[in-house]
Formats: structure tokens, C-alpha cells, sequence
């Protein structure tokens, strides 16, 4: 338990102003006295942390940079020094000069103190520079802004300072810190005396859910102390020694009584909610070490302090949302998110089950929702700088729920006193059902895929169409069925209209319902599933706050308002009669950044959101700010948690915690009740449980406890020896990490001079290279939260080198180090190819020959505090090596592309770090090429683009799959074996694909779409040139055929014109026109995420691209994200001969889109035979 950092809040103010002794003692060479000063207005204590900086002021915690002792005299002026060593000065004695903290005494540093001027604060101080008394320190805009400490006028209410004796503080903390609940009780008095928990002999529970949490406890209590509690219903009255949960019906729903006496424990409620909540506060009041899961030599001395606890929430709604959609968390992780909730008494599970990204749920009647709707090409993993960074491996399959599964969470947040609101998004956010059922979308001939990116869809439901709206009724009645609860979220927000305005089946929706236009569809789709779940299953609804824009106030439904786009739209939504849930995005989205930059460690385990949110802003919101006079309109508060960014359960608990703890008490709480600096305080124990339960958290919030110098270097021996592998490769020699062990146990605990130096030794020794022959993977070591690849796998990709984001096992990963002088040629175990470095800031190329010679060397660059990290190198360049970052050593570096450059990032924590793993798991990798043949086949598309041909997938599954199984099963695979699969794979990877131009028909005309704005390409007649079209038409401008030429180009025919699309010339941002022949080649690439074909130009430099937020026409563009377009084919057919013969009435004609037979534009025909809009005609 720490014992400077112990905290109970509305005790502590009062016992902090108690422990102000008035006048600080002045410290002598005999003796020093350490003080906090702090600021009356408000209570935060003057900080300095860093040399040369402005002083800042935060909660009072004790820490070094907070205790000040003071030298001088009245006469002379006194000094103000911390236990950092840091002087208070500022540059001169006047107005407005911010107050620094500095090494050494410089400019002005001497102050004195006098009695403040400033009325209502009998007995306290202002300090002033000594040659200026009319002014004084001042908190810088007052508390709440909080800006620093600068000089003002004296007698201002945030010049107000007291001095409380360090020693005093620091024990009644320790005092105070058996009661650091989170969320405080509403009312909660200490008594006199204490409970020892060994004279505890049952746990008398009342209600039958509450037997199973009466057993855990009592398991738990067994388990760190040996105490054996009875468990068994309640009586009618507590008994000796007892924890009795009793009930008083008068006590409103989940609110309790608690009162701990030195004879036991007595816990009244009215209901299940109020006797969990109150068991919850009991589990907090115990010893940290309570949490442990391991019996504690200290147990038999522990206590909890008598008390009496009144108790109840705020807020009736206390929320937490979680997106599974963008990635997916499985059952036990979503039970551990809950575990988390209930500890800190919140009791709604908001749950996001479907989006653009990924379908969530089995419906029995659509199945292909989750085989196809659940699956992904790759995925959004982090955003980096400025700069997005994507996956480009498979994620989703088999990540969903049955309904049975969902029937199992939602048994189990019951019995943790947790509803959950289900939530399916729509009429937007639904790629993933159409790229499931494309004729619920707007354009069934369209090819959908799961998106990759976040952000906007404009693909959305088709909602003129009545098989929409049955599809939706039927998978809201299953959600309905499921979930027992009052409330079903449909979403709707940000639901672009534009394809709705060029649908035929949404206008004719639009007239036939007398609406106004295609804006009032989404009202009268919401109003129409309203109506059908509150008849059917009793059910109310919940939406975004979007759906006030356009809202029908003559509609019957009035749903609950999720106001996430600020607080005014709980008041907007409040001033049209509807209830919300208030988590405005500003302070609640958790997904947001845990703190500045200059706040977080270099290694903080996240990166991802759009913004900051910190717990201090979460803690200041005051939920019903916006809503005064209307407060009864508030369902209550939750935060909110996109996964966009969030790729795991260890990144979603970092992103929790400590904000929940926040959100918790602000729902718990009145805000007339709630103290930051108590909040601040009680927080700083609530780490030593998240440890204990091995939770991920911001640390940076979590003062850093302090060690002695001998238990820093026996920490410092043990982690060493943690990460290390003995003798590996990248890692100092066997006999070197014997000597360190050795030394490490050898160590009585108080002279480590032995062992500082072997731990100096292990740090300086030459490190283990890679033998010839050996396979190894080279892993990814950089920690640096904007470029977090650790463990990431490097892999050749096609003619480059790349890093899987996931972790993966695949024979591109395996590498082998082939000696050459100077260094090592690195040669791909798959391939058999070789890494070249091209020039500095390019990326890796693999080559048949002329490869790189390379070396790798122990990674010793310096980042913050990290100076050494066992087992990380660096890999080089032989030619142009230096040792130190000169911004033009070629090194491998894992850059944001998911590409391998050759760049100088080689500092600790930083992506031109990696680890080099020797492979000797054989088995494990045949497992692993295994299981990738097997999604090729399962992915498959025999006759689509880029894909295998039938033959080729049986020679997978007859020469690799099958047999791969059989040696598996057989026991140990060596790695001879695994290399005779490895040579039949790369038979496989050489059999052919079906080519673009395969896919292609030359009889039929298509469409060609934009991948990334779903713009349509068509004939511009002003201009003769392409434009393009947020909507496509059967009109002849949007129509084109193909014609291939035998050099593998092809030309780009308008139906309107029989003429081909072309260039002036080949150079970037010149406009493709149309009117004579033109070779361009088809290529099918994936950029920024989006895969598709490019159009290139004879350079082979430029692709077509358009960007319609800025202009309208098609220009040639170097490979940027909207270069990729798609070929749709249409059900018109391309003429191919002389058949529908028309001939014209009389001889007559309209000459309008009439060619001859050559396809020139003929203006007044003659006799004979031309195409006219389409048909062969003879005049």
C-alpha cells in the first residue's frame, strides 16, 4: 500500500486545513521540514517538476515534487526549495512574471511571507517577493483554468496559501486510505475502532442472485487469508461475527445502508441492486492485496475501519458502450468489461453489434451476415501521425455471437445488476449486411466489401424497398427476443441521403408517404420500426441525436436521444419531450487519447481516437449541465468506445481505465457532492487492484511509487532477466546472463554493489548474432504508442517487404541470414529472394540478386528513460554504418504504409527496432501454412479478378492441406519436412489467376466506379471529356466497352460517342478526354485500404482519379487513395454484327447517335447500314 499517496476526500480537505500548522518552520543544516503549500481556493499544492519550467500546481499527493523546505530569514528572505532540488524565482519582482522552477538560485528567489489581506481566510498566507510586497503568488485564473503561478496583486482570493506539514499529511493519508472508495458514498462516517476480518465466521445473504457473490466473496477471503466464511441465507437479524445482508423496503432501488462495528457487518437494502452495490463497497474497503489471488503472510492482522455508509446513485443510468463491430471482443473478454463495470457500480452495457466494418450477430434466416458480412480484408489499426496504418491481413471470420451466446452475456450481467440496450445501427453503417445481401442497397449490381476504413458510408439501406424493411423487422425481433430489456437502439446516425435521391423505389417511398423529400425517410423508417417493437415486444427505442434534424413531431414513437454531438442536443431533445442519455463525444468518447503528448509514456499502449479526453475533464463534466429545470428528462450518463483504433483487449482496458472511474462517480455523485482532488487522491490506490487483477491502465495518472536504491537494482536484475532470452539471438551470450542470475541471487538485499555491476556487465556485452542456416522471424520491436508494431512479423510481399499488424505464422515470415563480408545477405526462406536497400527513405525490395549486405547491432540509442532493452537490434546497411542516428544510416524501419523502408529510426521504443526469434516449432508453422491454404480456399473466387483457377485450389487442397494434416497428425514436424511443403506451396503461388482482362467481356458495355467516392465515370458532351456522377443512368455518357488489344491494353470505348477515352499526353493531372484510340492498362491494386483496378497511362506513372469534393472531371494522378475504380458490368449488350435489322419507315431516320459502321459520327446518313441509339440500321 502506498504511503504517500492514501486518500479519502471529505475527510481530507478538512484534515488538511487541520494539519496547517500557520508559520512553517524554517529548515537549519539541523534540521529541515518539508511542507506542501497549497492553494486555498481550491486546494491544489504548488508543483515543480521540471528545470527551467513555469510551476504548476495539482492535487496534493506528497510527491517530491510538491514538498518544500524553506531557508532564510524574514530579514534577508527565505528560499523555497524542493526535494527535486528545484528554487522558486522569477525574473523580476513585478506584475504578471510567471513563477519558475530552476536548478539554482537565479534571478529574483527570495520571498518573504506575510498574513494574507484577503477576507475569509483568517490565519493563512500570501508569499511576495521580497523587494515587492504589493504583490503576491497567485494561482493563475483561479482553479479552474489553472495556467501556472504568476505574480498579482496582494490580497486576491487565489494568492491564498497554507503549509501542511509533509509528516502530518502522509500519516493521515495512511489513516484515511482504508476508505478510498470509488464512487464515494453519498454519506460515510468513520467511527472509532476497527473490524479484524478474522472474527468474520459467515456471510448471510438475502435474494437468490446474491448467493453466488456471496460465495465468491467468501472463496476470495479464503484464499488471501485462510478465513472460512459460512455461506447461507439471512436470518431475521444480524448475528456475532456476521456479514448479514438484510432488507429494508423503505430504501429506494439500488441504494444501501452499511454499518461495520467491531462485532460485524450489517448491509440493509430493498433490492438485489442496492446488496451487490453495497458487497462491491465492501470488497473495496478490504486490503489491497484482498484482490491477489494468493494467500498473504500479513492476513491475520487485517481490518476494516467501523463505519457507517448511507448510500445511492445519482443517475439512474450509469453506461458503458462497447463497438465489437470494428473488432471484435469474444465472451470472456466482454464478460471481463463487465466484471470491470459492476466493481464500480455501473449498470448499463451499451453494446454496438453491427456496423460498416462487421456484422456481429447469426440471424437464422440471413446467414451470409456473418460468413460474409463478418469478414474484412484487413483492418484500420492505427492513425498514427496524420497518417493512417492498415492491416492488410483477413480479420472477422468466425468473430460473432449466436443468439445462445448472447443469451449467455446477457445471464450474466444480470446477476452483476447490469441491463444491456442492444444496439443495430441503421439505415447507414450497414456495408456490411449489403456486401452480405447486396439487394437490400440502393444498387444491387453493385460489388460491396466489408469496409476496411472508419469514417462515412454513402452505401446504405434501400429503404423504398419493402425487403428492407421486413429484413430489419426480422433481426430486430430476434435482438428483442434476446435481450429481456426495456430499450433497443437502432442507431441513425450519419446516414448519408445521396443514393436515396437517385433510388426510383425511395422517390416512389417519398410520394406514396406525402413526404417532403428523401431527409423525412429515416423518421418514417424510425417511426416504422418504433411502432413495430413496442406492438410486438414491448419494446422502446434509442437513436443518435441525428434523428432531431429531420424528426416528424407527428410521430407516435418517442425514443431516447443518445446526445453524443454535445450537451446542447440533451436540452434540443428535453425541449421536444424525449428523454436522453447524455455522452457528449467532447468529454466521453474513450477511444480519444488518455492525454497530451508531453503526458504520456513513449511506450503508452495505445494510440487511436480523434481527440483527447482525460479522466481530470471527465471528472469536471457536470452531466445535466445543459438541462436546468428539465433535469427529470436525463436517463443518465455513459462514455462511449469505438474500436476503430482499439485492436485488442489490452488496448480496450488501457482505454477504460482509470476513465470509468470517473464516469462512475459523475453518475453516482451530485455534482455539489463530488472533489477532483479526493477523486485524484482515492484513484492513486485504485492501482495496486488493476495490478492485481492484471488490468491494463494509463499509468501516467498513477503517481510513481518510490524505491530505494537497493530495490531499484534488485528490479532492475529481475526484469533484465525477464525479458531476456538465455543466449539467444540479439541477446548477450549465455555465460553472461548466468553471471547476472548468479548475482542476482546471491544479493542479501542490501549490499548490490555485486550485482549493479553485473547488471552494468550484462548491459555492455557484445550480443549473439545469427548462425548460417538457422531460420529466424524478425519481429518488430518499437513500442512508441504513435508506431506500436511490437510484435509484428516482417513478410515478403510480392517484389516488397511488409509487417503484419496481427500476429501470424506464415512461411513469408521466414528469414534466413546468409554470411557475406561485412555482414549478412538476407534471404526469404519462401521465396528465395534477397532483401535490397535502394535509397534512403524507399522502401525494401526483394531480388534474385543484387542484394544488400547488411549487419545487426545492439540497439543503444536513448529514448526519455529508456537506455537498454535486452534482445533489441538494429539491422543495417554494411555501407554507410554509423553507430548514432545521422539521418542517413539505412536501416530497417516499419513505416505507417505497413512497407519495411530503409530509413534512420534507430532509437530505443522507435519502428527501426526489431528482435530476431529463432524458429525451432516446426510443427507450429506447417500448422500455420496450413490454416493460410485453407482461407485461400475458403476465400476463393474461381473466374473472378485475382483469383485462382479451379485446377490451382485443387492442387492446394490435394498436395498441401491434405497431406499437411496427415504429418501433423503424426507427431513432431521437422523442419526438413516442413521445407518439402514449403516447395509444393511455391508450385502452388506460380500456377495462374484469373487476370482483370479475363473478367472482362468485350460484348458488354459497363459502368466504371470510383472505389473510394463511388463516383461513376461519364461522358462529358461540353468538354469531350470525363466527368463524374454521384448516380449512374442507362443514359449512353455512363456506358463504356472494352476492347483488348494483344499487347494486354486495352481501349476505353464511350457508348455515346463509339469513341476512346484518351490523353493529350502522358503527364500528371492531365484530364482523360474522349475521341480517339488510346492503350491503358488494367491493374488491380489496394490503396490507403481500398482495393480496385487502376487505369495507367502509357508511363505507367499516372492513374485515373477524380476528387468530386473539389471538381468533377477524371486527371491523372500518381497512385493516391481514389485511383482505384471497378468495372460493373451492365445488362446491355455490345453489337456485334448485322442483327435487329430496323429498317426506317419510308427511308427516315433520326440521324441523333448515328455511326457508321467504322464508329464515326455521321451527321446526315446516307443509304446503307449504321448503329443508331444502339440498333443496326439500314436506310
Amino acid at each position: 500500500m502506498k504511503k504517500h499517496f492514501l486518500s479519502l476526500l471529505c475527510v481530507l480537505l478538512a484534515s488538511v486545513h487541520a494539519m496547517a500548522q500557520g508559520f512553517p518552520t524554517v529548515s537549519t543544516e539541523q534540521e529541515t521540514k518539508w511542507y506542501l503549500i497549497q492553494f486555498m481556493n481550491g486546494g491544489n499544492a504548488l508543483t515543480a517538476e521540471t528545470d527551467g519550467a513555469n510551476i504548476t500546481t495539482s492535487a496534493a499527493k506528497g510527491s517530491k515534487a510538491q514538498l518544500w523546505k524553506i531557508t532564510g530569514s524574514k530579514t534577508d528572505g527565505y528560499v523555497f526549495t524542493n526535494k527535486l532540488g528545484y528554487v522558486l524565482g522569477v525574473t523580476s519582482a513585478e506584475k504578471n512574471q510567471m513563477v519558475r522552477a530552476n536548478s539554482s538560485a537565479s534571478g529574483v528567489y527570495k520571498f518573504v511571507i506575510n498574513a494574507t489581506t484577503a477576507s475569509g481566510y483568517s490565519g493563512a498566507y500570501e508569499i511576495q517577493p521580497k523587494a515587492n510586497t504589493a504583490i503576491s503568488m497567485n494561482l493563475w485564473g483561479g482553479p479552474a483554468e489553472n495556467r501556472g503561478v504568476g505574480l498579482w496583486d496582494k490580497g486576491d482570493k487565489n494568492n491564498v496559501v497554507e503549509f501542511v506539514d509533509a509528516e502530518s499529511f502522509a500519516e493521515n493519508l495512511e489513516k484515511m486510505s482504508r476508505t478510498a472508495l470509488i464512487p464515494y458514498p453519498n454519506k460515510l462516517d468513520v467511527k472509532d475502532g476497527e473490524l479484524p476480518l478474522a472474527s468474520l465466521s459467515a456471510i448471510a445473504y438475502t435474494g437468490a442472485g446474491m448467493k453466488e457473490h456471496a460465495e465468491a466473496f467468501a472463496r476470495q477471503l479464503g484464499i488471501s487469508t485462510g478465513i472460512s466464511l459460512e455461506v447461507k441465507e439471512a436470518g431475521d437479524a444480524p448475528s456475532l461475527g456476521e456479514i448479514w445482508f438484510g432488507t429494508d423496503e423503505t430504501i429506494a432501488k439500488e441504494a444501501y445502508t452499511m454499518s461495520v462495528t467491531s462485532e460485524g457487518i450489517t448491509v440493509q437494502a430493498s433490492e438485489f441492486g442496492g446488496w451487490f452495490y453495497a458487497l462491491q463497497t465492501l470488497k473495496q474497503l478490504m486490503p489491497r492485496n484482498f484482490f491477489a489471488g494468493d494467500k498473504q503472510s500479513d492476513a491475520g492482522a487485517w481490518t476494516i475501519p467501523c463505519l457507517e455508509i448511507e448510500d445511492r446513485p445519482h443517475l439512474g443510468h450509469r453506461g458503458y458502450m462497447l463497438d465489437i463491430a470494428r473488432h471484435f471482443f469474444n465472451k470472456e473478454e466482454v464478460k471481463k468489461v463487465l466484471d470491470i463495470m459492476a466493481f464500480y457500480k455501473m449498470n448499463r452495457f451499451h453494446w454496438h453489434l453491427t456496423d460498416d466494418q462487421g456484422w456481429r450477430i447469426h440471424i437464422p434466416e440471413y446467414p451470409k451476415l456473418t460468413e460474409v458480412g463478418a469478414i474484412r480484408k484487413g483492418s484500420f489499426a492505427n492513425n498514427g501521425d496524420g497518417q493512417k496504418f492498415f492491416d492488410d491481413t483477413e480479420y472477422g471470420r468466425g468473430m460473432f455471437y449466436t443468439l445462445e451466446d448472447l443469451s449467455e452475456i446477457v445471464a450474466y450481467a444480470k446477476a452483476r445488476n447490469i441491463e444491456i440496450i442492444p444496439e443495430v445501427d441503421l439505415p447507414g453503417h450497414m456495408v456490411a449486411a449489403v456486401a452480405s445481401y447486396p439487394e437490400l442497397s440502393c444498387d444491387p449490381s453493385k460489388k460491396y466489401e466489408v469496409r476496411i476504413d472508419g469514417g462515412i458510408s454513402k452505401d446504405v439501406l434501400n429503404v423504398g424497398d419493402d425487403r428492407v424493411t421486413d429484413f430489419l423487422k426480422c433481426v430486430l425481433g430476434h435482438v428483442a427476443t434476446v435481450f429481456p430489456y426495456d430499450y433497443v437502439h437502432i442507431g441513425g446516425d450519419e446516414c448519408p441521403t445521396d443514393q436515396w435521391k437517385t433510388n426510383q423505389m425511395c422517390l416512389d417511398r417519398v410520394k406514396e408517404l406525402g413526404l417532403d423529400g428523401v431527409h423525412q425517410l429515416q423518421s418514417w423508417l424510425v417511426e416504422e420500426l418504433g411502432i413495430f417493437l413496442k406492438e410486438e415486444y414491448g419494446k422502446d427505442i434509442v437513436v443518435w441525436d441525428e434523428l432531431l434534424h429531420n424528426w416528424n413531431d407527428n410521430n407516435k414513437t418517442k425514443p431516447v436521444i443518445m446526445a453524443w454531438n454535445g450537451m446542447n442536443f440533451s436540452t434540443q431533445a428535453a425541449n421536444r419531450g424525449f428523454k436522453s442519455i447524455i455522452v457528449p463525444y467532447q468529454y466521453l468518447y474513450i477511444d480519444f487519447m488518455q492525454g497530451e503528448e508531453g503526458d504520456l509514456f513513449v511506450d503508452e499502449p495505445y494510440h487511436g481516437g480523434w481527440g483527447v479526453n482525460t479522466v481530470d475533464e471527465i471528472y469536471g463534466l457536470n452531466p445535466l449541465s445543459a438541462l436546468s429545470g428539465k433535469e427529470e428528462f436525463a436517463l443518465g450518463v455513459q462514455c462511449n468506445m469505438w474500436t476503430e483504433t482499439c485492436n485488442d483487449i489490452d488496448e480496450l482496458e488501457y482505454c477504460l481505465l482509470p476513465r470509468m472511474l470517473a464516469v462512475s462517480e459523475i453518475g453516482w455523485l451530485p455534482t455539489d457532492k463530488k472533489d477532483w482532488t479526493s477523486f485524484y487522491l482515492r484513484l492513486q490506490t485504485h492501482d495496486e487492484i488493476f495490478d492485481h487483477l492484471d488490468y491494463q491502465y494509463a499509468k501516467h495518472f498513477i503517481e510513481p511509487k518510490e524505491y530505494t536504491g537497493q530495490e531499484s537494482t534488485i528490479m532492475e536484475a529481475e526484469e533484465l532477466l525477464a525479458k531476456s532470452v538465455r543466449g539467444g539471438v540479439g541477446y548477450p551470450a549465455a555465460e553472461v546472463y548466468d553471471a547476472l542470475k548468479a548475482a542476482l541471487e546471491s544479493t542479501d538485499g542490501q549490499d548490490v554493489s555485486a550485482l549493479a555491476q553485473a547488471i552494468s556487465d550484462y548491459k555492455a556485452a557484445d550480443i549473439v548474432q545469427p548462425q548460417e542456416g538457422k531460420t529466424y522471424q524478425i519481429v518488430s520491436a518499437s513500442t512508441y504508442y504513435k508506431r506500436q508494431y511490437e510484435g509484428s512479423t516482417m513478410y515478403q510481399k510480392d517484389g516488397g517487404v511488409r509487417f503484419h499488424f496481427t500476429p501470424q505464422t506464415e512461411p513469408e515470415e521466414l528469414w534466413q541470414f546468409v554470411p557475406t563480408d561485412g555482414g549478412y545477405l538476407l534471404k526469404n526462406l519462401c521465396t528465395g529472394k534477397f532483401v535490397k536497400m535502394g535509397a534512403y527513405n524507399t522502401a525494401l525490395e526483394m531480388v534474385e540478386s543484387g542484394a544488400t549486405p547488411i549487419r545487426m547491432d545492439k540497439a543503444t540509442i536513448a529514448t526519455k528513460n529508456f537506455t537498454y532493452i535486452p534482445g533489441v537490434v538494429t539491422l543495417s546497411a554494411v555501407s554507410g554504418y554509423n553507430a548514432q542516428m545521422t539521418g542517413k544510416v539505412k536501416r530497417f524501419s516499419a513505416e505507417l504504409s505497413g512497407d519495411v523502408y530503409a530509413k534512420d529510426e534507430a532509437a530505443l521504443c522507435y519502428n527501426g527496432t526489431w528482435k530476431v526469434v529463432e524458429v525451432t516449432d516446426f510443427s507450429a508453422q506447417l500448422k500455420g501454412l496450413v490454416n493460410k491454404c485453407e482461407i485461400i480456399l475458403l476465400t476463393a473466387q474461381p473466374g473472378e479478378m485475382g483469383n485462382y483457377t479451379q485446377e490451382a485450389l485443387d492442387f492446394a487442397e490435394q498436395n498441401i492441406i491434405l497431406p499437411a494434416q496427415k504429418a501433423l497428425e503424426e507427431g513432431v514436424v521437422s523442419e526438413e519436412k516442413y521445407n518439402q511443403f514449403l516447395d509444393i506451396y511455391n508450385q502452388f503461388l506460380q500456377m495462374p489467376k484469373t487476370s482483370i482482362l479475363q473478367t472482362l467481356s468485350e460484348s458488354h458495355y459497363y459502368y466504371i466506379r470510383n472505389v473510394w467516392f463511388g463516383r461513376y465515370a461519364k461522358y462529358n458532351t461540353s468538354d469531350r471529356g470525363l466527368s463524374v456522377s454521384s448516380a449512374k443512368s442507362e443514359d449512353d455518357t455512363y456506358l463504356w466497352r472494352i476492347k483488348k488489344n494483344a499487347d494486354g491494353t486495352v481501349f476505353i470505348y464511350s457508348k455515346k460517342t463509339q469513341t476512346a477515352a484518351y490523353l493529350a499526353s502522358n503527364a500528371v493531372d492531365q484530364k482523360v478526354k474522349v475521341g480517339k484510340d488510346y492503350a491503358w492498362t488494367l491493374e488491380e491494386r489496394t490503396l490507403d485500404g481500398k482495393s480496385g483496378i487502376c487505369i495507367i497511362d502509357g508511363s505507367k506513372k499516372y492513374s485515373w482519379y477524380t476528387n468530386p469534393d473539389a471538381w468533377t472531371y477524371i486527371l491523372m494522378k500518381p497512385f493516391w487513395g481514389a485511383c482505384t475504380w471497378e468495372f460493373q458490368k451492365s445488362g446491355i449488350e455490345v453489337p456485334t454484327g448485322i442483327g435487329d435489322i430496323e429498317e426506317t419507315e419510308n427511308g427516315k431516320r433520326e440521324t441523333e447517335n448515328c455511326y457508321d459502321l467504322s464508329g464515326r459520327q455521321v451527321r446526315k446518313a446516307a443509304k446503307g447500314v449504321y448503329i443508331t441509339n444502339g440498333q443496326i440500321v439500314v436506310k
